[in-house]
């Protein structure tokens, strides 16, 4: 899967804060998902992601460190940017 293109102007603070989209791999046919992940330099820590599902984004963030669900959605949107933005808003801890 081809990660959607977002703005130039995103892509720079996504850069600069070290997160980086990465598709997600396995992903069915007619579906699409990223990943929202944090490059620390040492490791890669996961942020949540976002999945088009029947025409919306659905963002999911991670929201506890800690148990069996660490994420939750945090939001539906039409664009793709939309959602990559509400995880970034949303996420409490990265795994």
């Amino acid at each position: 899967m081809a990660i959607p293109d977002v703005s130039t102007e995103l892509r720079q603070s996504l850069e600069r804060h070290r997160f980086s989209l990465r598709p997600q791999p396995d992903t069915p046919p007619g579906e699409e998902a990223a990943h929202v992940v944090l490059d620390r330099g040492w490791e890669t820590c996961y942020a949540g992601r976002v999945a088009h599902h029947r025409g919306l984004w659905s963002a999911f963030a991670v929201v506890r460190g800690h148990g069996l669900f660490r994420t939750d959605e945090v939001g539906r949107f039409d664009a793709y940017e939309d959602a990559v933005l509400c995880v970034l808003m949303s996420f409490t801890h990265v795994e």
